[in-house]
């Protein structure tokens, strides 16, 4: 592939992670939403089957997020070191003109930054579902959710 090919490969692949990053945050938001609402409204065994859905999807999100991301830092430190090449005209290109630093950083960032998002939608529903229980707002009661 010509070095111009890779760059539109580049930018197509910070897309994919870019849309799939937004459809993990209306899935954590959603979680978020749904365990203000509804959290308290669940029996034990209601609540751990919605968890366990939530966290499959979520977790499985979390590794396609990371893989793209991957991808896309490969690909930027594949075109930092074509653009260092005497004949090379990648001198605007992000990854030649910064350096290849962040590639090394950003698949690791975004891992954590979606990890953090699922442990705190987890955190969310479990404090959203006492303080909810506390005040006998639902169907289920304290003393029926244990």
């Amino acid at each position: 592939m010509t070095n111009y090919e890779l760059t539109y490969l580049f930018y197509e692949a910070i897309q994919v992670g870019n849309g799939t990053m937004a459809n993990y945050m209306t899935l954590v938001f959603g979680m978020l939403v749904t365990s203000y609402l509804a959290a308290h409204r669940l029996d034990r065994v209601m609540m751990w089957i919605a968890l366990i859905i939530y966290s499959m999807f979520a977790l499985g999100f979390c590794n396609e997020i990371f893989q793209s991301y991957s991808d896309f830092a490969r690909l930027g430190l594949l075109l930092a070191e074509r653009g260092q090449l005497p004949d090379s005209d990648l001198g605007w290109f992000g990854p030649v003109a910064v350096g290849e630093e962040p590639m090394y950083f950003i698949p690791k960032m975004v891992l954590t930054m979606t990890l953090a998002a699922y442990v705190g939608s987890l955190a969310f529903f479990f404090r959203a579902r006492k303080t909810n229980l506390s005040s006998n707002s639902g169907p289920v009661t304290a003393a029926e959710a244990d």
